[in-house]
């Protein structure tokens, strides 16, 4: 499964880099630096999103009282490490342990 992860990520990098080659033949440089800028703000806009996600799914099981439930809490920690792996989420300095 690590290879095919692997894989994807670099087709997904090739697709980028071939994006910003085409807008830079076309735009030149400023055109290079807006699609580079463009992807950091999405990047950071998903990482951002995914986070309040999370922040809402623990406010969640904190109203439900289920801290307590060993399976959810199993579930919540796995999604959350499955999209720190991903980088799709930041680590943050105040881990909130249940």
């Amino acid at each position: 499964m690590n290879d095919e992860k692997e894989e994807r990520k670099n087709f997904i990098d090739k697709m980028n880099n071939a994006l910003e080659d085409f807008v830079g033949s076309i735009f030149g440089e400023s055109g290079r630096d807006f699609i580079e800028e463009t992807s950091e703000k999405v990047k950071e806009f998903s990482s951002d999103a995914i986070g309040k996600l999370i922040e809402f799914s623990d406010s969640m099981i904190e109203q439900l009282n289920l801290q307590d439930n060993e399976q959810v809490i199993k579930a919540r920690d796995s999604v959350e490490d499955l999209l720190k792996q991903a980088g799709l989420l930041k680590e943050s300095d105040e881990e909130e342990e249940f």
